[in-house]
Protein backbone atom coordinates (compact mmCIF):
# COMPACT_ATOMS: atom_id res chain seq x y z
CA UNK A 1 0.00 0.00 0.00
CA UNK A 2 1.30 3.81 -0.93
CA UNK A 3 -0.48 6.56 -1.00
CA UNK A 4 0.37 10.45 -0.65
CA UNK A 5 -0.98 13.20 2.02
CA UNK A 6 -0.23 16.43 2.67
CA UNK A 7 3.68 16.45 0.16
CA UNK A 8 4.24 13.05 2.39
CA UNK A 9 4.42 9.69 0.19
CA UNK A 10 3.18 6.91 2.95
CA UNK A 11 4.57 3.22 1.76
CA UNK A 12 4.02 0.26 4.23
CA UNK A 13 7.25 -1.15 4.63
CA UNK A 14 6.31 -4.19 6.84
CA UNK A 15 4.47 -6.07 9.74
CA UNK A 16 6.32 -7.15 12.91
CA UNK A 17 5.38 -8.18 16.49
CA UNK A 18 6.57 -6.13 19.59
CA UNK A 19 6.34 -5.93 23.19
CA UNK A 20 4.84 -2.43 23.54
CA UNK A 21 2.87 0.19 25.87
CA UNK A 22 -0.31 0.87 24.36
CA UNK A 23 -1.77 4.54 24.47
CA UNK A 24 -3.76 4.08 27.55
CA UNK A 25 -0.48 3.51 29.04
CA UNK A 26 -0.38 -0.72 29.34
CA UNK A 27 3.06 -1.70 29.30
CA UNK A 28 4.31 -5.03 27.40
CA UNK A 29 1.66 -5.60 26.00
CA UNK A 30 2.34 -8.04 22.60
CA UNK A 31 1.48 -5.98 19.99
CA UNK A 32 1.17 -6.47 16.41
CA UNK A 33 3.17 -3.58 14.48
CA UNK A 34 2.08 -2.31 10.96
CA UNK A 35 5.08 0.09 9.69
CA UNK A 36 4.90 2.46 7.15
CA UNK A 37 7.71 5.13 5.94
CA UNK A 38 6.34 8.49 5.19
CA UNK A 39 8.56 11.22 3.57
CA UNK A 40 9.39 14.82 2.02
CA UNK A 41 11.92 17.16 1.27
CA UNK A 42 11.98 18.28 5.12
CA UNK A 43 10.96 14.97 7.06
CA UNK A 44 11.39 11.41 7.19
CA UNK A 45 9.58 9.44 9.84
CA UNK A 46 7.69 6.04 10.25
CA UNK A 47 4.00 5.55 11.19
CA UNK A 48 3.00 2.32 13.45
CA UNK A 49 -0.23 1.21 13.31
CA UNK A 50 -0.18 -0.62 16.37
CA UNK A 51 -3.31 -3.51 17.40
CA UNK A 52 -2.49 -4.72 21.02
CA UNK A 53 -3.33 -8.01 21.96
CA UNK A 54 -5.58 -6.61 25.05
CA UNK A 55 -7.88 -5.06 22.05
CA UNK A 56 -6.22 -1.16 22.06
CA UNK A 57 -5.23 -0.23 18.55
CA UNK A 58 -3.13 2.76 18.53
CA UNK A 59 -0.60 5.27 16.32
CA UNK A 60 2.74 6.65 17.01
CA UNK A 61 5.81 7.70 15.48
CA UNK A 62 9.52 6.58 15.22
CA UNK A 63 12.62 6.80 14.01
CA UNK A 64 11.86 10.38 13.21
CA UNK A 65 14.51 12.35 11.26
CA UNK A 66 13.76 16.17 10.90
CA UNK A 67 15.90 19.41 11.46
CA UNK A 68 12.71 20.90 13.71
CA UNK A 69 13.93 20.39 17.45
CA UNK A 70 10.19 19.21 18.10
CA UNK A 71 9.01 16.78 15.88
CA UNK A 72 10.75 14.24 17.92
CA UNK A 73 8.03 14.77 20.24
CA UNK A 74 6.24 12.55 17.95
CA UNK A 75 7.40 9.39 19.17
CA UNK A 76 6.55 10.29 22.09
CA UNK A 77 2.92 11.25 21.67
CA UNK A 78 0.53 8.18 20.82
CA UNK A 79 -3.18 8.76 19.24
CA UNK A 80 -5.50 6.10 20.55
CA UNK A 81 -8.33 4.20 17.63
CA UNK A 82 -11.00 3.33 19.70
CA UNK A 83 -14.29 1.26 18.67
CA UNK A 84 -17.42 2.32 18.19
CA UNK A 85 -20.48 0.24 17.35
CA UNK A 86 -19.18 -0.90 13.79
CA UNK A 87 -16.88 1.63 12.99
CA UNK A 88 -13.60 3.12 14.93
CA UNK A 89 -12.98 6.43 15.87
CA UNK A 90 -10.05 8.86 16.84
CA UNK A 91 -9.62 11.84 18.30
CA UNK A 92 -8.26 15.01 16.89
CA UNK A 93 -6.30 16.39 19.89
CA UNK A 94 -3.24 18.19 18.69
CA UNK A 95 0.09 19.05 19.22
CA UNK A 96 1.76 22.62 19.65
CA UNK A 97 5.05 24.14 20.23
CA UNK A 98 5.27 25.28 23.92
CA UNK A 99 8.98 26.43 23.80
CA UNK A 100 12.19 25.64 22.46
CA UNK A 101 12.39 21.95 23.38
CA UNK A 102 8.44 21.13 24.17
CA UNK A 103 5.52 20.97 23.35
CA UNK A 104 2.42 20.49 24.49
CA UNK A 105 -1.35 18.09 23.56
CA UNK A 106 -4.16 20.57 23.20
CA UNK A 107 -7.46 18.79 23.47
CA UNK A 108 -10.22 21.30 22.43
CA UNK A 109 -9.25 23.39 19.61
CA UNK A 110 -11.74 24.92 17.13
CA UNK A 111 -12.23 22.79 13.53
CA UNK A 112 -10.32 25.87 11.86
CA UNK A 113 -7.23 25.39 13.92
CA UNK A 114 -7.15 21.64 14.05
CA UNK A 115 -7.28 22.28 9.96
CA UNK A 116 -4.72 24.64 9.60
CA UNK A 117 -1.32 22.25 8.22
CA UNK A 118 -4.35 20.70 5.94
CA UNK A 119 -4.49 22.01 1.92
CA UNK A 120 -8.11 21.34 2.18
CA UNK A 121 -10.71 21.81 4.24
CA UNK A 122 -10.42 18.73 7.20
CA UNK A 123 -14.35 17.77 6.69
CA UNK A 124 -13.39 17.87 2.64
CA UNK A 125 -9.58 15.92 3.08
CA UNK A 126 -11.55 13.16 5.01
CA UNK A 127 -14.28 12.55 3.24
CA UNK A 128 -12.14 11.04 0.41
CA UNK A 129 -11.40 8.63 2.82
CA UNK A 130 -14.75 7.60 3.78
CA UNK A 131 -14.23 9.66 6.90
CA UNK A 132 -16.80 11.88 9.07
CA UNK A 133 -15.57 14.58 11.31
CA UNK A 134 -17.47 15.91 13.85
CA UNK A 135 -17.82 16.69 17.59
CA UNK A 136 -17.69 13.20 19.60
CA UNK A 137 -21.34 14.49 20.58
CA UNK A 138 -22.41 14.55 16.81
CA UNK A 139 -20.28 11.45 15.97
CA UNK A 140 -20.70 9.15 19.11
CA UNK A 141 -24.00 10.69 20.67
CA UNK A 142 -21.31 11.42 23.99
CA UNK A 143 -23.01 13.46 27.14
CA UNK A 144 -20.09 13.24 28.55
CA UNK A 145 -17.88 16.69 29.56
CA UNK A 146 -15.14 15.92 26.25
CA UNK A 147 -18.32 15.60 23.75
CA UNK A 148 -17.34 18.96 22.47
CA UNK A 149 -13.44 17.83 21.28
CA UNK A 150 -13.67 17.22 17.54
CA UNK A 151 -12.61 13.35 15.89
CA UNK A 152 -12.98 11.19 13.24
CA UNK A 153 -15.33 8.38 12.38
CA UNK A 154 -14.16 5.76 9.77
CA UNK A 155 -14.57 2.38 8.69
CA UNK A 156 -12.91 -0.06 11.11
CA UNK A 157 -9.71 -1.93 10.00
CA UNK A 158 -9.16 1.73 8.03
CA UNK A 159 -5.07 2.55 8.72
CA UNK A 160 -5.31 5.58 6.13
CA UNK A 161 -7.16 7.67 8.02
CA UNK A 162 -5.99 7.50 11.33
CA UNK A 163 -2.20 7.65 10.42
CA UNK A 164 -2.98 10.79 8.08
CA UNK A 165 -4.75 12.45 11.55
CA UNK A 166 -1.73 11.81 13.50
CA UNK A 167 0.21 13.33 11.19
CA UNK A 168 -1.89 16.45 10.49
CA UNK A 169 -2.17 16.71 14.30
CA UNK A 170 0.99 15.43 16.07
CA UNK A 171 3.74 15.84 13.73
CA UNK A 172 3.00 18.94 11.05
CA UNK A 173 1.99 21.11 14.32
CA UNK A 174 5.67 20.71 15.43
CA UNK A 175 7.69 21.49 12.43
Amino acid sequence: MSFEFEGFIIQKAGCEKRLMQTAKKVNNVSTQVTIFHAKRADLALDFLYCQGANGDTWIVAENVESLSPHVHRAEKTRMSVDKFEEKHYCRLWQEVKKNEDWSQTKKSLPLSELGKYSTLPLRTRFADFGATVGTLEQLLKSTKRDRGQFGLLFPAGEQQVPICAYLLTRVLPLL
